[in-house]
């Protein structure tokens, strides 16, 4: 939300300074090192095996800048700041950096965070490569923090410098690949130094190959204007556009206004790098600047956050452009089966503890609309609320706050209505098979040609008068669709 932006701005601001006096830094990578802090975790010791880190890592804590409270030096070299006053932890932080096929375990149970909020529950022994897993960390026992960082998508940790020897780590770090060559050279006369390199030539190879491009995947992408929602959960074909083996949001959202935005993304979304990091320019057509953006329902700290096949992106342009007041919101079910033709939802809407951490409780007071009409229901105490519908088709479910005061990031629900054929009278099927489309076309099927600038929501909003009857239009053309919402120019589309 933007007031974090805000924040963590600031934050990013910073740390900047920081790295700029940390100075230039050289750090090679270690085939694979355990990591034992001295405090515990759960009580326990925690040992950490990790491959292809780094031999330097960051220290940071924000109170020597301003922020927290305490004393900020380790020595003349390093500077330390502490998280703590903005929610991120109570103590130091220690980022260790992993080449892009790097890998880590844990010798017990442990709980990786991301941004304030749970990212995975990893099992004692389970290996896990740290693609996707870049700025995560874990909190130990004594407040003090272990972050992974990514080299290849290293996002808000950028512009941080490795620059602390693995011997200011409160712990131990060990490498036994190291430990184990020097063994090697004792009984070796002078010929085994010499047939050293052909090793060293076969190693160098495993450094060489850059991950390999991620194979084009659907993500749902969610995108709303100023309260309107333009994109309801559309089913995306992600790219790798840059090719690092991952889809970050920024790849996310081009493809989007690729296959969705009239013109593509040249004529609807721009993103730039700016002094702190990858920015976006413009959403929807949209150059206002006001613009946030979540990860499946978790606020992402920038365009370079990763993004899960099958997850879910939703960006939005802010109603409120001058407070930034709008509250992110979001059902428990973004695609539903009303069985019967009922369905039960959770609203949930998000916040800031005190903590600035963004927590989210169930949602009360608010007014549900259907294709963008009022409707009489209205969440309960506990966020609730059960729709009925009337007739089978295809819907979609938002909620609007009703206080006069709070904004909400309309959240969405696209919803498949089934009723017993039993509860429809068998003299008038086509009112139980579309609710309110226009009835010129209730018998029958006309043709579009598809024109250049056509979407399939636009030629819904000219058939149907709203866009959210896609679907329609979709399932009538499945097979010459090929399973897609892509169209192109001169195909002739069935309108149902």
């Amino acid at each position: 939300m933007k007031t974090g932006k805000k924040l963590w701005s600031l934050l990013l601001a910073l740390v900047m300074v920081v790295s700029l006096l940390g100075g230039a830094f050289v750090a090679s990578a270690a085939d694979s090192v355990t990591v034992t802090p001295d405090a515990t975790y759960g009580g326990a010791v925690l040992n950490m095996t990790a491959t292809k880190v780094d031999d330097q890592i960051t220290v940071f804590d924000l109170a020597s800048i301003g922020f927290g409270t305490g004393i900020a030096k380790v020595d003349d070299q390093i500077t330390v700041f502490d998280l703590a006053s903005i929610g991120f932890g109570t103590g130091i932080e220690y980022a260790f950096w992993f080449e892009a096929d790097g890998t880590f375990s844990f010798d017990q149970d442990v709980t990786l965070n991301y941004q304030g909020a749970v990212k995975a529950e990893l099992k004692a022994g389970e290996v896990t490569g740290i693609a996707g897993y870049s700025e995560c960390y874990l909190t130990l026992d004594d407040g003090n923090m272990i972050a992974l960082i990514d080299k290849s998508n290293p996002g808000n940790f950028g512009s941080l410098a490795a620059d602390t020897a693995f011997d200011k780590f409160p712990g131990t770090v060990s490498m036994p690949s190291a430990a184990a060559e020097e063994p090697a050279e004792e009984p070796a006369p002078a010929e085994e130094p010499a047939e050293e390199p052909t090793p060293a030539e076969e190693t160098a190879p495993a450094e060489e190959p850059a991950p390999a491009a991620a194979e084009d995947a659907v993500v749902y992408v969610t995108i709303s204007v100023a309260g309107e929602i333009v994109a309801p959960s559309v089913p995306v074909l992600a790219s790798d556009l840059n090719a690092d083996g991952m889809f970050d949001v920024d790849e996310v959202l081009k493809c989007a206004h690729d296959q969705l935005y009239p013109g593509g993304a040249e004529a609807g979304y721009a993103s730039s790098v700016g002094d702190w990091g990858l920015g976006m320019d413009m959403l929807w057509g949209d150059t206002s600047y006001a613009f946030g953006y979540y990860v499946d329902n978790a606020m992402a700290w920038g365009l370079s956050d990763p993004v899960q096949a099958g997850g879910s992106v939703y960006a939005y342009v802010y109603t409120d452009k001058e407070f930034y007041s709008d509250i992110y919101s979001y059902f428990d079910k973004a695609d539903a089966v009303a069985e019967n033709g009922t369905l039960t939802l959770t609203l949930y809407a998000g916040s800031f503890d005190e903590n600035w951490n963004v927590v989210f409780a169930p949602f009360a007071g608010a007014a549900i609309t259907c294709d963008g009409a009022a409707t009489e229901y209205v969440t309960d105490e506990n966020g609730q609320v059960t729709v009925t519908f009337d007739a089978a088709g295809s819907y979609l479910l938002s909620a609007v706050a009703t206080d006069g005061a709070t904004i909400l990031v309309p959240a969405v629900c696209k919803v498949t209505a089934e009723i017993a054929e039993e509860a429809a009278p068998a003299e008038e099927p086509a009112p139980a098979t579309i609710p309110d489309i226009t009835p010129a076309f209730a018998e029958g099927t006309t043709t579009y040609t598809v024109k250049e600038g056509d979407t399939i929501r636009s030629i819904a909003k000219e058939f149907y008068g709203t866009i959210f009857k896609w679907r329609l239009i979709y399932e009538a053309n499945y097979d010459a669709m090929e399973g897609t919402d892509m169209i192109h120019v001169g195909q002739v589309l069935q309108i149902p």
